[in-house]
């Protein structure tokens, strides 16, 4: 399960980039990169995913290049916990540790019974890549387009959209995308003023529903440390912490 877990952050790499005009996805060997301009000072659109940590130390002056000549000013690589080497590595070469999100996942054949639904709130599956990004935006409290700057066509990646609504008004959402048997889960937000409800849970447990339905067998994801007891509510197993290790260059701030 662990290693579903960490393997589901090459689909997470493509589906945070790629989405908006002059994004590309370029691959080695071992290692996958997603090049976002038009968010150019958020690492988190600007990732790495790796395999094989000798590919990675291998390309990783022609990544350097790469984002310089795109005019990307921060980039970051996903690190399993266990590889200290590669962190090292990194930290010799300038970058910083920017979080350490826990890996999580779960067999769907042990999805519980569903939470109460929130009063008043529907699911809606009519979720579009903008407004999804402006909803990310204002529940992590970017004071300037990152998810919507990123998120502006759907580009490469198969991802279905769960939407909750208080009548007209969209309040969270969050995205799953296939990968094999498993089931990523990402971008989940829900607006301040609808936090603590239990909505993100309801709206990801119908969504686990239709994925299971569908033949996924498992699901995996990233969480904070606020959001990992929500998902182990849910079933999900904690598998340990996988670290994004930033590159930013001088005189530009963000995250």
């Amino acid at each position: 399960m662990r290693q579903r877990a960490i393997e589901s952050l090459e689909v997470e790499v493509t589906t945070l980039g790629g989405h908006a005009p002059g994004s590309a996805q370029i691959d080695w060997p071992g290692v996958r990169a997603a090049v976002t301009p038009a968010a150019a000072e958020r690492s988190l659109f600007n990732s790495v995913y790796y395999n094989d940590p000798v590919a990675l130390a291998e390309a990783l002056p022609d990544l350097e290049r790469g984002y310089e000549r795109a005019g990307v000013r921060a980039w970051t690589v996903w690190v399993p916990d266990e590889d200290r080497a590669t962190a090292a590595l990194l930290a010799e070469r300038g970058h910083t540790l920017d979080g350490s999100p826990r890996a999580m996942s779960f067999w769907l054949e042990e999805l519980a019974e569903p939470p109460p639904a929130p009063d008043g709130v529907e699911r809606d599956q009519a979720g579009t890549w903008p407004l999804v990004g402006r909803l990310n935006d204002a529940a992590y409290g970017y004071g300037e387009p990152a998810f919507e700057a990123a998120f502006v066509e759907p580009g490469a990646a198969p991802v279905a959209w769960s939407l909750a609504r208080v009548g007209e008004e969209p309040v969270a959402c969050l995205g799953t995308v296939p990968n094999g048997d498993d089931v990523l889960v990402t971008a989940v937000a829900t607006l301040p003023r609808w936090q603590g409800r239990g909505i993100a849970s309801w709206l990801l447990h119908a969504a686990l529903e239709r994925a299971r339905e569908a033949g996924a067998r498992s699901a995996s994801l990233r969480a904070s440390k606020a959001g990992a007891p929500i998902y182990a509510r849910l079933g999900f197993q904690d598998h340990g912490f996988v670290e994004l290790w930033e590159y930013r260059r001088q005189g530009t701030g963000g995250a």
